[in-house]
């Protein structure tokens, strides 16, 4: 279209009123653009879909293209032709293509088959279903980029998004607000929870919540009545809200997605501080392959500078959890055990590998006092310095720079009302999960006798961890 400006002058302006056609075409232009938005954001793609929005814009263009040659005396015969052909050859292109041919691009669909796929004024929602028979799973794009999915790990990371949060909380929590319905398994986690009187989810797409019914382990929590699905931005949800809430969790797309990273600020944590009850608690998914190290740092200085006590736990080989309040986290092993103990609880995170709360405190990473020496000196994210939106390329194998070093950070687990026994089972637990975070590493860097050697000893440490096994499985293959 830049393009065609200059052809639109030399169409438009006649010698002696240069001025005014100039002045014209600008004009044009100008409101052309301003119209084109509204008309292509708000009619056309909704109405039509991408691909057929973009035929008939294509088509339109070639009929300006026939206009314009009408007008200018003297057009060739060859010319003539050529614009006809461009013009008939763009009324059959937006005739004959798929209205999902740009999702059977994404790269989940060339491997794998389309099985959704929704157009809207809010983003684009596909889901495609991957991997082999046996081992086949279904992944969740939003505007093309890959967010979750319900294999294994996805699966293991999100239930405990919702369920570490409220075993580990100090209150009796009542009240849960998700925001990012995504798969639907974090909001499904919270119905295995007796305690929770009102379970509400902030989802931006009505595709999203479509959607839903096609992922397993999400305990049907598109149709579930009693969670409240509310379709609104989260942020905007809060605003606007002032509900207060036990447990507040998200599970936003990744914080370099574009329009997303008001989510991850240090001023949206002021916000959701300021919708907690008392001895409530954030939880903010923190993956670890998806922004450089610098940026995870400077992520983890926003958390810090609104929550005063503030605790990192890792939820799967690629994701952790940042966990914070305004009040003291106490680990009390008693009202821990007893929760999880709960059936619903216990299956939901038996399912994921984690067996016995033992297992579920192993989990830890560190308090505030090793999340401030991983920020170090990071400029913190704010909503007028959004630099995370604007990083650089995410390098290849960002984990294995990212994943060791808050694996230094690990500290002593401070338990309330431990024993010696139950201590050695943490030990035993976390030891195990380090063995395996060390072979993954292996794994990332092509050192295939050392991945060998510690997944054999975890295998033969805990072999029937459905954890495990998915990798081990996923490896075989």
């Amino acid at each position: 279209l830049g393009a065609a400006f200059p052809l639109a002058l030399r169409l438009c302006v006649v010698p002696g009123r240069v001025g005014h056609g100039v002045g014209a075409v600008l004009a044009f232009n100008t409101l052309g653009g301003i119209v084109g938005v509204l008309l292509s954001g708000l009619v056309l793609v909704p109405w039509l879909g991408l691909v057929h929005s973009l035929g008939v814009l294509a088509v339109a263009a070639g009929l300006i293209g026939l206009a314009a040659v009408w007008k200018r005396p003297g057009v060739s015969r060859a010319h003539w032709r050529g614009v006809v052909t461009l013009a008939l050859a763009a009324l059959v292109l937006a005739a004959v293509t798929p209205a999902d041919k740009l999702a059977q691009l994404l790269p989940g669909a060339q491997q794998g088959s389309l099985v959704f796929y929704q157009e809207g004024r809010g983003g684009t929602v596909a889901v495609v279903t991957q991997g082999q028979s046996g081992r086949r799973f279904n992944r969740l794009y939003i505007q093309g980029v890959s967010n979750t999915g319900d294999a294994m790990p996805s699966l293991r990371y999100m239930r405990l998004q919702a369920l570490l949060p409220l075993l580990i909380h100090n209150g009796e929590p009542r009240s849960a607000l998700v925001i990012g319905l995504g798969t639907g398994i974090t909001a499904g986690a919270l119905s295995q929870y007796p305690g929770l009187e009102h379970r509400v989810v902030a989802e931006l797409l009505p595709a999203v919540v479509q959607a839903a019914h096609l992922f397993t382990g999400n305990f049907n929590a598109g149709t579930d009545p009693g969670l409240e699905i509310r379709l609104r931005d989260g942020r905007r949800e809060l605003l606007g809200n002032a509900q207060q809430y036990d447990l507040i969790t998200l599970e936003p797309p990744p914080p370099s997605a574009a329009g997303v990273v008001n989510l991850y600020s240090r001023d949206f944590y002021q916000l959701a501080a300021s919708r907690l009850n008392e001895q409530g608690l954030v939880a903010q998914w923190l993956p670890l392959p998806t922004q450089n190290l610098e940026e995870s740092r400077a992520l983890v200085r926003s958390f810090l500078d609104v929550f005063p006590y503030a605790t990192l736990w890792t939820s799967e080989l690629h994701e952790t959890l940042l966990i914070g309040s305004l009040s003291p986290i106490e680990l009390d092993v008693g009202r821990i055990s007893e929760r999880f103990n709960q059936p619903g609880v216990r299956d939901a995170l038996q399912a994921v590998g984690i067996a016995s709360p033992a297992a579920l405190l192993a989990t830890w990473l560190t308090d505030r006092n090793g999340l401030n020496t991983f920020a170090g000196e990071a400029q913190a994210v704010t909503d007028d310095w959004p630099r995370i939106e604007y990083a650089p390329w995410v390098s290849p194998d960002e984990l294995t720079r990212t994943l060791p070093a808050l694996l230094a950070l690990q500290r002593p687990l401070p338990l309330v009302g431990s024993s010696d026994d139950f201590n050695a089972r943490v030990s035993e637990h976390r030891q195990r999960l380090q063995q395996f975070y060390r072979a993954s590493l292996h794994a990332y860097q092509g050192e295939r006798e050392a991945w060998f050697k510690d997944m054999r000893d975890v295998a033969r440490g805990d072999g029937s961890n459905p954890y495990y096994r998915w990798f081990l499985g996923s490896a075989r293959e």
